[in-house]
């Protein structure tokens, strides 16, 4: 890992907030670098580079307005102890309506405030796969996001949508995640099994008595 992030410098005062180049995939990854942190910078971010009409999408909700969108990235700065971004990729084109597209692909790690305690090594191997010892009791939740950004003529903001999957969400969180997993997904595999041997039995049993 390189040992200078190329965005400290723009983030250094929670001020001042610029980018050298104004292309359309310089501002989407400052932008994403500002609300995906600890910082406390997401209102600076938003008022800055998003349209007073901007919208904000996930599975989860529909937002409008900088108000709103400061909201959402302010509380979850506010909930975890820490939060980083890994950007995968950038990819960026023109679209209809002189608007123009970037879609970032990254993984947002975020870390709960409290460390859950350690496995005991005589039940790693019944929670964990592979003596995996994060996989339950990490205080990390890392999930993959693909943030869509669409920006105007003026180089604003005017849509931010987050696209990511809720199976993925859950089984990132600790303790849920793997009841979730090795649980409940399985639990309901055997009753799924169970219903349809169930309908075939009845279906034979049906034919003979026709019959």
């Amino acid at each position: 890992m390189d040992s200078h992030n190329p965005n400290s410098d723009i983030f250094s005062s929670p001020h001042i907030l610029h980018v050298n180049s104004n292309t359309h995939n310089c501002i989407a990854r400052l932008v994403h670098s500002g609300l995906y942190s600890k910082k406390n910078i997401q209102k600076h971010v938003v008022q800055t580079y998003f349209d007073a009409h901007a919208v904000f999408e996930n599975p989860l909700i529909a937002v409008e307005s900088h108000s709103e969108i400061i909201n959402i990235f302010t509380l979850a700065s506010t909930f975890f102890f820490d939060i980083t971004p890994e950007i995968h990729s950038v990819t960026d084109c023109p679209i209809a309506g002189n608007h123009h597209i970037v879609c970032i692909d990254s993984v947002i790690k975020y870390r709960l405030p409290l460390r859950l305690p350690p496995i005991p090594n005589l039940i790693i191997p019944f929670f964990c796969a592979n003596n995996d010892r994060c996989c339950i009791f990490s205080n990390e939740i890392n999930l993959r996001i693909i943030s869509r950004f669409e920006f105007n003529e003026q180089k604003k903001i005017v849509r931010h949508e987050d696209v990511w999957s809720l199976k993925d969400l859950v089984e990132s969180v600790p303790i849920i995640g793997w009841l979730y997993a090795e649980v409940a997904r399985k639990a309901t595999g055997l009753v799924t099994n169970g219903i349809v041997m169930l309908i075939q039995e009845l279906t034979m049993a049906w034919n003979k008595w026709e019959v």
